[in-house]
């Protein structure tokens, strides 16, 4: 369980309270809050969840908007009306004075935190050390007051909005203007109605939650888990393989991201999209680990996986624009293939993301589809698809065109059935095909095995080994030149170069034999001849 909740916390439990109860309804462990609400507080409590706690500090320095009440004319321990009365004074103020008073009080700031709040001091809460009657001296600390507003004045009680940075006490906030005016002041009120984007019309009380999830309806309400606080120049896709049509899109991502100081950022799928929509199991070119790790080295600020849920799935275009795209990712320059497609059914195209480019900010660059020549010089747009199709003839000297690298197998080699090196004296690599991958057409192929930081050349064959058995399971086997050691446990990854032949199934075991030294020493033969596709 992956995502955002916007949760209604509601007076007279703490921050901790809610994420424990949460913990309980969602049977999840790895849960957090953005920023904590005092108990006496309600309003928005933003929660991570799973994965999206990674986004808890980047979402806990976002802007908050508060609606606090304050008492003049006395003051407490803990700077709120639930505390220990220290002193009462007369309140001698007018509205004039105290509209100047707050007008001094916009920008930067220096507070000092409350004895009586969850900040930690030598690995303690400072509240803990409240509680056993220590004070301790709390050095000032900087936080920004973008705007305060009187909603109420019934003297010596006002209603204020304050819309402020990280970090506010708006408890302190309450004390420090008592204490200007000279009489003292203390917080009797406080609702928090925004953090960041979010909004308190959208939060949701722990019972809700829980009724959601009970009824199987917790997806509608738990949001992806991406964010970004700053602008953004994104793209989105599923980028499987991350061929060179996808690198024009990465390229103009980087470029816009330099010239214009903005955050570059590519949200990808956990898993097919049409895959999932249609009940299909369909082969990536790349694992779900290797996809991730080769989007994430390209040099993008953030690489975000969006969780295909079922709400995810029913999202309409124009919710996943708004919502995600502006709201999440506040994105600014948006970097799509001509033919970019989206949102439930498909139906959002770059036409609808240019309807609603003016009304949420952002610009579109609808790139063309990156080309190649086939064989007979015909032009085809480099796809996924259309990488799968040559995987499928076994033509990975094309793919390595299209990839712009070697497409590539890796894994820990594993046992096989000793065949290779007992009766034929070609010991060799075994790995197991990884689930949801795909190989290359059954055949024996020129390879380059990378191993401890050093290239080996080799041959592979891929397929079941009909000589041996007619039922054997699809293995991967690889023969190193040049190698003398055990491989056995050890992680290598399988680079393929060239296709020698077909898989074929020999009358005998020696027949076999005699193929595969000449599947060697055409090998050897093109290792000679390209040394530098084996050097490191």
């Amino acid at each position: 369980m992956d995502g955002i909740l916007s949760v209604y916390k509601e007076g007279g439990c703490t921050s901790f309270d809610v994420i424990r109860r949460l913990r309980g309804i969602l049977s999840e462990r790895r849960i957090g809050h953005a920023g904590t609400l005092d108990p006496m507080a309600e309003g928005v409590l933003l929660v991570c969840v799973g994965r999206a706690t990674k986004l808890l500090s980047e979402i806990g320095g976002t802007e908050k908007v508060y609606e606090t009440e304050l008492l003049l004319g006395i003051t407490t321990d803990t700077e709120d009306i639930t505390g220990k009365l220290l002193s009462e004074s007369e309140v001698k103020t007018t509205e004039e004075e105290l509209k100047e008073l707050l007008s001094t009080m916009l920008g930067e700031q220096e507070q000092i935190p409350p004895m009586y709040s969850a900040k930690r001091v030598g690995g303690r809460r400072l509240y803990e050390l409240a509680r056993e009657g220590k004070v301790l001296e709390r050095k000032p600390c900087a936080v920004v007051i973008h705007e305060i507003e009187i909603l109420k004045l019934e003297l010596p009680k006002v209603r204020l909005r304050v819309r402020c940075g990280k970090g506010t006490y708006i408890r302190t906030l309450c004390a420090d203007i008592g204490r200007k005016l000279g009489c003292g002041a203390v917080m009797t009120a406080l609702k928090r109605t925004r953090v960041g984007d979010f909004s308190l019309d959208e939060s949701h009380t722990l019972s809700e939650i829980e009724s959601r999830k009970s009824e199987g309806r917790l997806s509608e309400i738990l949001l992806p888990p991406v964010y970004s606080s700053v602008e953004t120049v994104l793209s989105f896709g599923k980028f499987d393989g991350g061929h060179l049509g996808h690198q024009l899109i990465f390229d103009k991502i980087l470029e816009i991201s330099r010239e214009k100081k903005l955050r570059s950022v590519l949200l990808t799928f956990s898993r097919s999209p049409e895959g999932k929509l249609l009940g299909e199991k369909r082969d990536r070119i790349s694992t779900e680990e290797e996809h991730l790790s080769r989007l994430r080295s390209r040099g993008f600020d953030r690489v975000f996986e969006l969780p295909l849920t079922e709400a995810f799935l029913d999202m309409s275009p124009e919710a996943f624009i708004e919502g995600i795209l502006h709201r999440q990712m506040h994105v600014k320059e948006l970097v799509v293939g001509e033919d970019a497609s989206f949102g439930k059914g498909a139906r959002g195209d770059v036409a609808l993301l240019r309807r609603y480019a003016e009304a949420f900010g952002y610009t579109v660059h609808a790139l063309k589809k990156r080309e190649t020549a086939d064989e007979g010089g015909e032009l085809q747009v480099i796809s996924s698809s259309l990488i799968r199709k040559e995987l499928s003839l076994g033509r990975v000297s094309r793919v390595r065109e299209l990839l712009g690298r070697y497409f590539s197998l890796s894994g820990t080699v594993v046992h096989g059935k000793r065949i290779g090196g007992t009766l034929l004296h070609f010991p060799t690599a075994n790995l197991k095909p990884s689930p949801g991958k795909l190989i290359p057409a059954f055949g024996v192929y020129i390879v380059r095995v990378l191993s401890d930081q050093s290239f080996y050349a080799g041959i592979c064959n891929v397929g079941n080994n009909p000589t041996v058995s007619a039922e054997n399971p699809v293995s991967i086997e690889s023969f190193l030149l040049h190698f003398q050691g055990d491989l056995y446990g050890k992680k290598i990854r399988i680079d393929f170069i060239e296709r020698l032949r077909p898989e074929l199934r020999f009358s005998s075991l020696s027949e076999l034999s005699e193929q595969l030294e000449r599947d060697k020493e055409e090998a050897e033969c093109f290792r000679e001849k390209h040394p530098e596709i084996f050097s490191v």
